[in-house]
């Protein structure tokens, strides 16, 4: 009978003991999910990500989010939960943005270090082998300095703040030389519509010698422009822009010597807007 009463007690609190460990177990997995959840969360460290924004939307000047998340391959309702609700981006989004303006990957997370990669940064985050990287690339000195497309801009003793890389295979077939080219960014609408202001500009200083229709970085008293030359049987040499808002200038015989051929632009790299 004793054995009897027993067995009733079992099978009466055994049901309730395994659905409170049950529940115990459950609301332990839960816990376990979340705490997971926002370790995979914490893709960046968390200073200075709060001004992560602040910092894209310098990046991005005038650019849409529509234009930013076809450039770097996501949606544009997720670009806008960055801004709106301050959900954070991949890392493999950062590197994108990163690469895509070119800004140091530390700085644009957290605020820190410079924003700009320095050359030693850039050999340091080369994609291939340095020997590998020498044969297929050559690195060609960039300055900071404008020259203008419109009412001159100054270009004397600039320090080198970059360098670009350009394919050698493309440079051998052009005939240039690394050491001999210099990019430089355009200021001015006077060349417009082939040349804007911010575009970069190669420029081959060997190659002084006037040909007709090309484009020319020239030095006229103390400035620095970028025009098309055309020169005359009287020896004259006409100054044109490509903006039919400006007007040609005339270089006679007697004032060539104040112009000074400094090279000939090779190439123009633009931003697609």
């Amino acid at each position: 009978m004793q054995r009897l009463f027993v067995t009733f007690l079992s099978l009466l609190f055994d049901p309730l003991i395994a659905k409170q460990q049950t529940s115990f177990n459950s609301k332990a997995c839960k816990t376990k999910k979340v705490n997971m959840k926002k370790e995979s969360a914490l893709s960046f460290p968390s200073k200075g990500v709060e001004s992560f924004t602040i910092r894209l939307k310098e990046l991005m000047g005038y650019e849409s989010l529509r234009s930013l998340a076809l450039s770097i391959d996501a949606s544009e309702g997720g670009l806008r939960k960055w801004f709106t609700q301050g959900t954070m981006p991949s890392f493999d989004k950062m590197v994108r943005i990163a690469r895509l303006y070119k800004v140091n990957l530390e700085w644009l997370c957290t605020g820190e270090g410079p924003k700009f990669l320095g050359d030693q940064d850039l050999a340091e985050v080369a994609v291939c082998p340095g020997d590998e990287f020498d044969e297929e690339y050559a690195l060609v000195n960039g300055f900071h300095a404008q020259v203008s497309t419109g009412h001159g801009a100054v270009w004397d003793d600039e320090k080198v703040k970059r360098k670009l890389a350009f394919r050698t295979k493309w440079l051998r077939y052009r005939g240039l030389q690394p050491e001999s080219l210099r990019v430089v960014f355009a200021k001015g609408d006077s060349m417009e519509p082939t040349i804007h202001t911010g575009d970069s500009i190669l420029v081959d200083v060997t190659q002084t010698t006037l040909t007709d229709g090309s484009i020319f970085v020239l030095r006229l008293g103390d400035e620095l422009y970028a025009k098309r030359l055309q020169k005359h049987i009287d020896g004259s040499v006409t100054i044109m822009s490509d903006n039919k808002e400006y007007k040609d200038q005339v270089v006679s015989v007697e004032d060539l010597p104040l112009l000074k051929i400094v090279g000939k632009v090779v190439w123009i790299g633009k931003d697609v807007k």
